[in-house]
């Protein structure tokens, strides 16, 4: 070499430009799931971008920005947002991701952002392992715009199938009522050996618990969030964090860590603490746009029993028929009347509505119907009563409603346990005996029939006469039998404490006060006549009705016990 360039010999060359660097790295769980391996992890990335730098002196990184577990079909990720607010406030003039897929897997979207936006902002713009690279032109822009596109479209292609693959395999995981989640329900917590399994989290169940407890108690859904939040319970969102899940509420900004009403009726309407299985409810619009929409209701993925319940069936359906009836509060109050939502006028139907009068010789509280004075003047009439009044009336149809429940009780006991019953029962089992044998007859000479016409004992005609005629006695007695059997378990069975009117009138006992979790159990509505007298639907009825009824067929059979016992020359 020369002399005259001795001087420059070990020098490292001064770049004309110094470029201000954002490294950008992306990394969701399908692109885990695609490459099984660490290839694409935000490690390697972050240490191939730090390797590529190290021979660009002519760039410096400002800052790097990582957007883990976030898909690459759409832009609304956290990072991305900030590394562009940085872009607008001109601190960063290069973008730099490992390749094109890493910026994004929508094509469309891609091709603005490297185009559009950052050539407005005049943002450099490398994709290393697609060797791209907006300010060193070593292609022309033909190519360049070919290159990319094709680029951008296979990146796409590659989100389109991995989110059908993706979604076809979550939604036989959803048929088989395996949960497939993030984040277990609150009150929940997922099985250690087993994450599609949920197991439940006695802490946050109990909140739960009382949730429901205190709803059915009369407390309202703003009276429970205000008891929450005086407890210093944490939410469900809070709760996660501190449990030491990264959990980011789609809807909500603030992290006070209140109780909102609305997560409290999520609560109450979530059928997932019957030990009930519930998905689907949402989807996304497209692989591209996460935006959520909601499904039809039977379109859900619904299987019953695949996790232990937090709240009995029972219970969450006494929530829910105090959704749908039509509740009010007073509003210096967080509990709900003890009546509220169950009177209503026996003619128009309406709900009533609740006035209070102050006197100077007493305070007077009721109910009226107001569609006359609402509405229109010939709709209805001004039916009233009194709360004290209608209090004392439901209290004693509801006794005698119990006293009745006592006594069917006791005359269904005697009836199955009585002499006669059991010599019914006997009887019975003699028909099904008899029935099963001429059954067993017939087809005996069925399977005869054929070999006698062959051997000459029968002529055809004869033949096919007899097969119709012992086909038709044979479905007779199959009905027959089918008529025994379904008498002789009907009888076995007879009238248990399976009824619902009997055990849910009988647990009640001696009243001397109504709860409103007692009216919300057994009374459907209360209608009020024009003269002041009141009409008590109650739950139950189709029990009652069948109570009755099996005392109304079998009652004969005491009578005829008591008589076999006395004499039978006296009977």
């Amino acid at each position: 070499m020369s002399s005259k360039y001795a001087e420059f010999v070990g020098q490292p060359l001064k770049p004309s430009r110094v470029w201000k660097a954002a490294l950008y790295i992306r990394l969701s769980r399908e692109d885990e799931d695609m490459t099984h391996n660490e290839s694409n992890s935000i490690t390697s990335q972050r240490e191939f971008l730090r390797e590529f730098l190290k021979q660009h002196p002519d760039i410096e990184p400002f800052d790097t920005y990582v957007d883990d577990g976030w898909s690459g079909t759409n832009f609304d990720r956290p990072d991305f947002q900030r590394m562009l607010r940085d872009i607008e406030a001109h601190k960063v003039d290069c973008v730099i991701v490992k390749d094109l897929s890493r910026l994004g897997r929508n094509a469309s979207e891609t091709g603005n952002y490297i185009d559009n936006i950052f050539a407005r902002y005049q943002i450099r713009f490398i994709a290393v392992h697609n060797y791209v690279d907006t300010v060193e032109h070593k292609m022309n822009a033909a190519t360049h715009c070919i290159t990319v596109g094709i680029q951008n479209v296979i990146n796409e292609s590659v989100a389109a199938t991995t989110s059908v693959n993706v979604r076809g395999t979550l939604n036989v995981e959803r048929q088989q009522g395996k949960f497939i989640g993030s984040f277990a329900t609150y009150g929940y917590k997922k099985d250690p050996e087993d994450h599609h399994k949920l197991l439940i989290d006695e802490g946050p169940a109990a909140v739960v618990r009382q949730i429901y407890s205190w709803f059915l108690n009369g407390k309202s859904i703003l009276g429970i969030a205000k008891q929450l939040n005086e407890m210093g319970i944490p939410n469900p969102s809070t709760y996660k964090k501190l449990e030491g899940f990264k959990y980011r509420h789609p809807h909500g900004l603030n992290e006070d860590g209140l109780w909102p009403d609305s997560s409290v009726r999520r609560i109450l309407r979530n059928e997932m603490y019957t030990g009930t299985m519930i998905q689907g409810k949402n989807t996304t619009i497209s692989f591209k746009h996460r935006q959520c929409r909601p499904v039809p209701r039977e379109e859900w993925y619904v299987v019953e029993g695949t996790h232990e319940a937090i709240i009995d069936r029972e219970v969450f359906l006494q929530a829910q028929q105090l959704f749908n009836r039509n509740i009010r509060k007073s509003p210096l109050r967080d509990d709900v009347d003890l009546f509220s939502g169950l009177v209503r006028c026996a003619d128009c139907h309406r709900i009533m509505s609740k006035k209070t009068i102050t006197q100077p010789y007493g305070t007077y509280r009721y109910y009226r119907c107001t569609t006359a004075r609402k509405m229109n003047p010939k709709a209805c009439t001004n039916h009233t009563i009194r709360i004290d009044h209608l209090q004392t009336a439901v209290t004693v149809t509801i006794q005698k409603m119990i006293e009745t429940a006592i006594q069917m009780t006791e005359v269904i006991d005697k009836i199955n346990q009585s002499p006669a019953r059991k010599t019914q029962s006997a009887h019975l089992q003699a028909a099904m005996k008899a029935a099963l044998k001429q059954k067993e007859k017939i087809e005996v000479m069925q399977t005869d029939l054929y070999p006698d016409w062959k051997s000459g004992v029968l002529d055809q005609k004869e033949y096919l006469r007899l097969k119709s005629r012992m086909s038709e006695q044979l479905e007779c007695i199959e009905q027959n039998i089918q008529n025994i059997e379904n008498s002789i378990a009907e009888f076995s069975k007879g009238m248990n404490e399976d009824n619902d009117f009997l055990t849910t009138f009988k647990k009640i006992g001696n009243i001397t006060e109504l709860t409103r979790p007692m009216l919300m159990e057994l009374v459907e509505k209360i209608l009020v006549h024009e003269n002041g007298s009141i009409e008590v639907c109650f739950k139950y009825r189709d029990s009652y009705l069948d109570a009755k009824e099996y005392i109304t067929i079998n009652e004969p059979l005491l009578s005829e016990g008591d008589c076999k016992n006395t004499a039978s020359s006296s009977c």
